[in-house]
C-alpha cells in the first residue's frame, strides 16, 4: 500500500503527493528526474546529505516519495536508506534507489537496507513514470507492461 494512501506510518506527516525527494549530489540526474518529473505534477527537492534527506522527510508535508542515488559521494547512500526506512516518521515514504544497471552490489546493499524500490540509471531516465506508478502503487491499466517489466 502506498504512504499517501494511508499506510499506517506511525507518524503524524501526511504526504502532499507533489513533491520527490531525490537524494544526491551531481547536477546530471537532478535535471533528468526534475525533467521526467514536472510533466507528472511533481516538483523535485534535492538533498544531498543523510542530514538534510531526514530533515527533509521529516517535513509537513512529506515528500510522496524519496529517489536515492546510489553513486552518491557525499553520503553513505545505504546509510541514507537504513536512517529513512528505521525512523519512525519516515519509515512509511516509498523509496527508490538507483544505480548502474552492471553496479549489482550497489542494487542489493539498497534491498538490504530497505529500499522499497530497486532500478537502474536508465530506467529512472526513460520510465519515471512507470516507475513512480509502480513504487506508489498508482499503476494504471494501461501501462506497458513491457516497458515495466525492463525497469
Amino acid at each position: 500500500m502506498a504512504y499517501n494512501q494511508g499506510m499506517d506510518t506511525h507518524s503524524s506527516l501526511t504526504a502532499d503527493g507533489k513533491t520527490l525527494l531525490l537524494v544526491a549530489d551531481d547536477l546530471m540526474f537532478p535535471s533528468r528526474i526534475r525533467e521526467g518529473a514536472r510533466p507528472l505534477g511533481y516538483r523535485v527537492i534535492v538533498a544531498g546529505t543523510e542530514a538534510a534527506a531526514l530533515q527533509t522527510a521529516s517535513s509537513s508535508p512529506a515528500p510522496a516519495a524519496i529517489l536515492v542515488n546510489l553513486s552518491a559521494r557525499r553520503c553513505d547512500p545505504p546509510a541514507v536508506i537504513r536512517a529513512l526506512k528505521t525512523n519512525e516518521t519516515t519509515r512509511g515514504i516509498p523509496l527508490l534507489a538507483f544505480a548502474g544497471h552492471v553496479e549489482k552490489e550497489k542494487h542489493d546493499e539498497a534491498r538490504a537496507a530497505g529500499a522499497d524500490q530497486v532500478a537502474a540509471n536508465s530506467s529512472v531516465s526513460l520510465h519515471l513514470d512507470l516507475l513512480l506508478n509502480r513504487l506508489l502503487g498508482t499503476v494504471p491499466a494501461s501501462a506497458d507492461a513491457e516497458a515495466l517489466e525492463e525497469v
